[in-house]
């Protein structure tokens, strides 16, 4: 019997239509991402350059998993109906009496489902093939096809996938009879790995979140989380012990699951239900022998009137609301989406482990990010269920019959949703208060609440339902309605790939918000209501559409509703359709127009163009000789009510080379803009899409001789859809580069290498060696001047203050408007910048030098520690390096809206509101880094290490200002906490270096011939200068630096560059450790450090034997990221026992690491971690073993315990006794 019921199964699916609706789906929607990530749009939109193999094992894993995942939501429809279809026919009674066996029925319906379901991601995985080859993609970039790629990737991870999540919806199904239910596991199931993934995110946690990650991709990740460009293109997934453990774990689950299936399930059996609020019901008793009574039948009214029917609307729409609140499925989905609320809440803003504080606007992005997802479905969901619940209920056609309107059945339902939607905004709200007031948080912000909750966010929800209608009204299927919103909410931004990315072409995109308590919403406000009414007229279609095609009887075809939609569209339906698909059609080509009509909008194919053709056509300049800036005179008049700026400066041009110069190169912007020079000239060329001019003069400047060049330059006129300024109305930040810049500009060049092979362009090595010594004449901050005298005039509103950097020479008002003249005493670099807000100020004189801080009135949270922090950076480079060359120091806030981020401008830091005002630091030191004090020391640390000291424009500049600013923000912070807390710093910023490498795509250099890549001169060179000093002592490190800044300190060209300041290094560094210069700066070393056993003895006089075993080795990565171990054949070293299957092998090893050994006292009330024995041991061989004698018990031993050293598995570096 089991084969006839499992090929009556498969021969049932194979003639239905659904079937092959799932399988176009999947093919198309997999033929189109394989293809896309291929390339296969370059000719319509920008070149898919890249580095990284896109059907490479681990990316061919990541996307056929990916696209799989879709099909878990069609589950309930395939293996749930598999069972539930018998319930539904109502002949599961006279099925049950034939002579099958429970097993012969459930093995076939189970399986038959499997098997259809496998079919579908068979489809899926041939889609991708078809994908990765089509004619027109970028064979670069596509590997040799690998059958057993795919074949590991569906034997190991998808099968064992649909089996599991197979098992869980047949069993909820064949229990519950219930197909929604099944729905309801499978977004249950799809949240809480989501939540899992979100709870074990941290990669101390990496170990339990492999095992326990249902889908597999956890445990993937334990193994790959950190390979380079190279392995991810070379490697296969290793399939080892905690991928082989996951899938055995989660192929038992769902084997269980089945077997508890079997064991119950019975063919007598009574569905489960579930409900909440039912009384229990009581028998009824009839009674014969009462009397007979007359009764008077009231007469009954017919009221056919529009406000009767709008009264009947609103109480459909409340019994359809009760549905929802009451259903199973919308509950769970509400307490899994509070949950990622609150996980969400709990890591606000954090940052090395310090949170911010619960802002208002915090509470509403953070929660409306986590509680998206649970919106749009239950709207998907819920409009299916909806629309369809008269015929799940088999009550249709009574309701069709009642002389209820069409429309007042689907507003009903619309308004139902509204409903359930604004319910669900207010959970957002709640959560948030109550986030606020657990914190002791109270200032609300109410109405910031309601206002972005109930009309922003509103807005959008409401765009989705309207289409969610139109969907499952055209379509019979509630579950299949939901898959197709699904595939479409993910679907419409992957547009973008296809060449489509104007948002008026992509259903309720457009333009978002986002607040500033500086400058609230901003102009942006106008343009997202005018996209989102645009969208909202369309939706309105779409629902007048509904109303066509909404069921009423028993048509038989889609066809037939076709003809009855035609006789519906008359009258008040013909007029709403017109007006609002007109108003659409007016509004959007008035969009249009704005965009590319009225103004020139570039797409991203044609911005790549523009970048080759500007290469061709002028890289021929690059080296033409051009005066440098030697002064600059800024008037900047901002408006920021009006959102406009006025500008002006007279730039001082000295010829600095030993030719005549004849010609000058102008790049500028494609603002409104004048330049005049002070010498007779002629214009040559004048490139109005590039932006870009040429100036020849009537008499060669020859060496030595100096001209101005005075500018002025306005924003074009801001309108209702464009905003043409930068200019805000509270929190204006604008840098220098809004003025022209001089000779021809190398940033603008395509940088991937097989991009610029495909428009015949060379290589693009990004900037020159720094051993190139015709390459020192520019700084890395600026190409077209070296130190300039510096001096400002910006006039504001009279309610603001406008700040530039240099000393305040004077401040006056003027016809309603506030002007302040600033000016350097001293040379700066031409790099500055103009804020202007309503701020408050915090001032303190310092050693004789201005501390202050400008600050957006309620954000005082963090003064203490930004004013602390400055003064703690200009001790500690004032007392390790030079002098401070300036006489005041500022902190100026910004709008968040602006960037998260700070920058040091001479004597000038603006601050984002973002980073450092509202964290909420715990002042025990316990739970994360004092950020707005370690922020702040970097950020002054520049005013040496950038505006003393400036490297040329070569590889490694930045490792000259970057990574010694982070350099002194770690030695100030070891100060203030100690160097036991500096390991979860340490580990974070190893963390972050290696799993960022991951996405290089070009190549990573060694640190002192880095590209300028966050990731290196941040995390790595952070890392290595902390280790650095360590190794040959802080006193030594900072003596070395003192000297190579007391020579290079306010150089003009030749610049200094990375070999400089590394051979100072290598002065101080004995020549035991000269392998760690090498190591850390000359190449990319990394460590696989272990302890592989470790036990301890007690003594007889009290003290305790630690024994340790530990490996150390060490490799070396190429630009592109593949390992080596030698840099000649035979210098590798290697280490096997007999139970390894493969050496571990090192480059030679003479290598000083720590070995530390540690135990907890208690202090307060609280664990302490206390150093027991921290010594260097000079290791040469792979494995080690020692022995060392400690006073205490020990709990804890490690090599190289605090991570100073680049280990890709730093978690195996310690182990507890």
């Amino acid at each position: 019997m089991f084969s006839t019921i499992f090929k009556q199964e498969l021969k049932y699916w194979l003639k239905k239509p659904a079937f092959y609706i799932y399988v176009g789906i999947f093919l198309l929607l997999s033929v189109f991402i394989a293809a896309a990530s291929a390339g296969i749009f370059d000719s319509i939109t920008v070149t898919t350059g890249s580095s990284v193999v896109v059907n490479s094992p681990i990316g061919l894993s990541n996307l056929f998993n990916g696209l799989t995942t879709f099909i878990f939501f069609l589950f309930p429809s395939i293996i749930g109906v598999s069972i539930y279809r018998d319930y539904k026919s109502e002949m599961h009674t006279i099925l049950y009496s034939y002579p099958f066996t429970k097993v012969n029925y459930l093995f076939a319906k189970f399986f038959s489902a499997i098997t259809i379901v496998t079919l579908i991601v068979l489809v899926i995985g041939f889609g991708m093939v078809i994908g990765f080859r089509m004619p027109g993609t970028n064979s670069e970039i596509v590997g040799s096809f690998n059958l057993m790629s795919y074949l590991q990737t569906y034997l190991i991870f998808i099968l064992p996938n649909i089996l599991f999540f197979g098992a869980i919806v047949f069993g909820v199904v064949a229990f519950t009879r219930n197909i929604a239910a099944g729905f309801i596991t499978v977004i249950i199931i799809m949240f809480g790995q989501g939540l899992l993934e979100s709870l074990l995110s941290d990669p101390e946690n990496r170990f339990i979140a492999a095992l326990l990650d249902p889908f597999g991709s956890a445990s993937i990740r334990y193994y790959t989380q950190y390979w380079t460009v190279s392995e991810q293109n070379e490697l296969p997934i290793p399939i080892k012990e905690m991928i082989v453990y996951n899938r055995l774990i989660w192929l038992g689950v769902g084997t269980a699951v089945f077997g508890l299936v079997f064991k119950f399930f019975t063919f007598s059996q009574h569905a489960f239900s579930f409900s909440f609020g039912k009384k229990k019901s009581e028998r009824a008793t009839k009674s014969n022998f009462g009397g007979i009574t007359r009764i008077k039948l009231p007469k009954v009214s017919y009221d056919y009137s529009f406000l009767q029917n709008l009264k009947t609307t609103w109480k459909l729409s409340n019994i359809d609301f009760k549905y929802i609140i009451k259903s199973w499925a919308f509950i769970s989905i509400v307490l899994v989406g509070l949950i990622f609320i609150l996980i969400g809440y709990s890591q606000v803003g954090n940052l090395f482990g310090t949170a911010t504080l619960p802002m208002t606007w915090k509470m509403l992005s953070q929660g409306d990010a986590a509680f998206a997802v649970s919106i749009n479905i239950c709207t998907f969901l819920y409009a299916g269920m909806l629309v369809h619940r008269a015929k799940i209920a088999r009550a249709n056609h009574i309701i069709d019959a009642t002389p209820i309107p069409n429309w007042s059945l689907l507003v009903s339902k619309l308004i139902a949703l509204i409903k359930m939607q604004l319910a669900l905004l207010t959970v957002v709200l709640i959560s948030g208060l109550s986030f606020q007031i657990y914190n002791g948080f109270y200032d609300f912000q109410i109405g910031l609440y309601i206002y972005e909750l109930y009309i922003l966010n509103f807005i959008g929800y409401l765009i989705w339902a309207l289409l969610a209608l139109y969907v499952q009204t055209l379509i019979g299927n509630p579950y299949v309605g939901l898959f197709v919103l699904l595939v479409l909410s993910v679907g419409i931004p992957l547009l973008s790939l296809a060449g489509v990315e104007q948002a008026i072409f992509k259903y309720n995109a457009g333009p978002g918000f986002s607040y500033s308590d500086l400058n609230r919403y901003g102009s942006g406000e106008a343009i997202f209501f005018i996209y989102k009414f645009y969208w909202l007229l369309f939706g309105l279609v779409l629902l007048i559409s509904s109303s066509l095609f909404w069921v009423r009887g028993i048509p038989s075809s889609f066809k037939e509703r076709f003809f009855i939609a035609i006789k519906r569209f008359k009258g008040i339906t013909v007029i709403g359709f017109l007006v609002f698909l007109t108003g659409f059609f007016i509004l959007g080509f008035t969009i249009y127009k704005e965009n590319n009509i009225d103004n020139k909008r570039t797409s991203s194919k044609e911005r790549e163009a523009l970048r080759v053709k500007w290469e061709k056509d002028y890289k021929k300049f690059e080296n033409y000789a051009q005066p440098r800036i030697t002064a600059v005179n800024a008037k900047m008049n901002l408006f920021p009510k009006e959102r406009n700026f006025e500008a002006s400066v007279v730039m001082t041009l000295v010829n600095k080379t030993d030719v005549a110069i004849d010609s000058l190169f102008l790049n500028h912007n494609g603002l409104p803009s004048t330049f005049t020079f002070s010498l007779a000239n002629t214009l040559v060329l004048e490139d109005t899409i590039q932006n870009f001019d040429i100036y020849q003069f009537d008499q060669k400047i020859q060496p030595g001789d100096s001209l101005t060049l005075t500018v002025s330059v306005k924003n074009k006129t801001n309108t209702t859809l464009r905003n043409n300024s930068p200019v805000i109305e509270n929190g204006t930040f604008i840098n220098s580069g809004i003025f022209p810049t001089l000779g021809y500009a190398s940033g603008g060049e395509l940088t991937d290498n097989k991009t610029r092979k495909k428009f015949d362009l060379p290589p693009n090595n990004l900037k020159p060696h720094p051993s190139d010594s015709t390459a020192l004449g520019n700084t890395y901050i600026s190409k077209d001047s070296d130190w300039i005298d510096f001096e400002a005039t910006v006039s504001t509103s009279e309610d603001q203050i406008a700040i530039a950097p240099g000393y305040l020479q004077k401040e006056w008002l003027e016809e309603g408007r506030r002007y302040f003249h600033y000016k350097m005493d001293s040379k700066i670099l031409n790099f500055y910048a103009f804020n202007s807000a309503r701020y408050e100020v915090k001032k303190e004189m310092y050693n004789d030098i201005s501390l202050e801080i400008y600050y957006h009135k309620g954000h005082e949270f963090n003064l203490d520690r930004m004013m602390a922090g400055m003064k703690a950076s200009l001790d500690y480079n004032a007392k390790n390096f030079s002098p401070y060359q300036f006489r005041q120091a500022r902190i100026i806030e910004f709008p968040r809206t602006g960037g998260t981020f700070a920058q040091a401008f001479a004597n000038t830091m603006p601050f984002s509101e973002g980073i450092g005002f509202i964290a909420d630091v715990d002042d025990s030191g316990e739970s994360g880094v004092d950020y707005p004090f370690a922020v702040t020391v970097h950020e002054v640390a520049h005013q040496w290490w950038a505006h003393q000291v400036i490297g040329a424009d070569v590889l490694g500049a930045t490792l000259l200002s970057e990574s010694l600013a982070e350099y002194v923000s770690l030695k100030v912070l070891e100060e203030q906490q100690g160097k036991t807390e500096m390991r979860k710093f340490l580990k974070k910023a190893l963390d972050d270096y290696l799993q960022q490498r991951t996405f290089e795509r070009k190549r990573e250099n060694a640190l002192m011939y880095n590209d300028g890549q966050g990731y290196i001169h941040y995390q790595k060179g952070s890392l290595v200068l902390y280790a650095l000093s360590d190794y040959i002592g802080e006193k030594n490190l900072n003596n070395a630096l003192k000297k190579y800044i007391e020579k290079v300190q306010f150089q003009e060209a030749p610049y200094t560059t990375s070999i400089d300041m590394v051979n100072h290094i290598k002065e101080a560094t004995p020549d035991s450790l000269q392998y760690v210069i090498k190591d850390m700066f000359e190449t990319i070393t990394l460590y696989s450090n272990r302890i592989v056993e470790a036990k301890t003895i007690e003594l007889e006089n009290g003290k305790y034997q630690v024994d340790i075993e530990f490996e150390v080795s060490k490799y070396r990565n190429d630009e592109k990221g593949r390992k080596y171990y030698g840099e000649k054949v035979g210098d590798t070293l290697s280490y096997k026992t007999a139970k390894m299957t493969k050496p571990i092998l090192s480059v030679p090893l003479a290598d000083y690491i720590d070995l530390g050994i540690f135990t907890e006292e208690e202090v307060d009330g609280k664990k302490k971690e206390v150093v027991l024995y921290f010594e260097k041991h000079k290791i040469t061989a792979i494995h080690n073993k020692v022995s060392i004698i400690v006073n205490k018990k020990p709990s804890e031993v490690g090599v190289d315990p605090y991570n100073k050293l680049i280990d890709t598995q730093s978690d195996d570096n310690r182990t507890k006794l």
